[in-house]
Order: structure tokens, then C-alpha cells, then sequence
């Protein structure tokens, strides 16, 4: 894998800072959605706000969409080219599967041309069994 070459990777799909602001955005306005809502609203000066409850919204909202996006970004991604060819645990299942329908069509070729043979054998003998009576 060290020398295969890395080709520049831009754009949503390639980059890790659009997923970060992304998540970094969506945690900041459950921060203040969570601390407003906590607190009792913005109009409140008996109750301090609640910074603690906007954290942990902040740490929730944050990582979720974090996750989303990444599991996101791995569907939507192509398989390498390189995957598909060579042996072993990266030999392609097409390929596998064709040749495994290839021999059971041939077996199956085989078995018929052996039954027709042993059919006209039979046919044979007996056309030959009543001749000779």
C-alpha cells in the first residue's frame, strides 16, 4: 500500500473539515437552544443559565451528526479499482460465480450426452433381441 499513489482527495466527499464545521455548527445551536429552553427562557433574570445542560447538548448534537455524516460519506463512496483484481480474498465474485455456472452447465451437457448414449444402447440391444427371434 506505500507505493500506491494517493491522489488528491476534495471537495464534501474527500474532505474531513466540512463534517467538522458541519457538526461544529448543529452543536452550537443546540447549545443555545438547550441553554435558553434550560433556563426558563430569555426573559428570566431570577434563574441563571444553564450552561451545563447546553454542554451536554452541545457534546450530543456534535457527535451525532458527526457520525451521520461520516456513515454518510462511506456509502457514497466507490470501491477502489484495485479491489476486484488479483487472488485470494480479492478475486472478484462475478468472476467465481460465472465459473461455477459454466461447470454446472457442462456437467450438466455431460450427463445428458451419457443418458442419450445409454438410451440408444438400450434401444440397440433390445431392436437386436427381436431380430434375432
Amino acid at each position: 500500500m506505500a507505493d500506491s499513489p494517493k491522489k488528491p482527495r476534495g471537495g464534501f466527499q474527500g474532505g474531513v473539515k466540512v463534517p467538522l464545521v458541519f457538526s461544529s455548527v448543529v452543536g452550537i445551536i443546540a447549545f443555545v437552544v438547550a441553554t435558553v429552553v434550560g433556563t426558563g427562557g430569555l426573559n428570566n433574570p431570577e434563574h441563571p443559565l444553564r450552561l451545563d445542560i447546553g454542554l451536554i447538548a452541545f457534546g450530543v448534537g456534535f457527535a451525532a451528526t458527526l457520525v451521520v455524516v461520516a456513515l454518510l460519506q462511506l456509502t457514497g463512496r466507490e470501491n477502489p479499482d484495485h479491489i476486484s483484481e488479483g487472488s485470494g480474498m480479492n478475486r472478484s465474485s462475478e468472476e467465481l460465480h460465472r465459473a461455477a455456472v459454466a461447470r454446472a452447465r457442462e456437467r450438466m451437457r455431460r450427463e445428458r450426452a451419457e443418458a442419450e448414449q445409454a438410451e440408444q444402447a438400450t434401444g440397440n440391444e433390445s431392436a437386436t433381441e427381436t431380430d434375432d427371434r
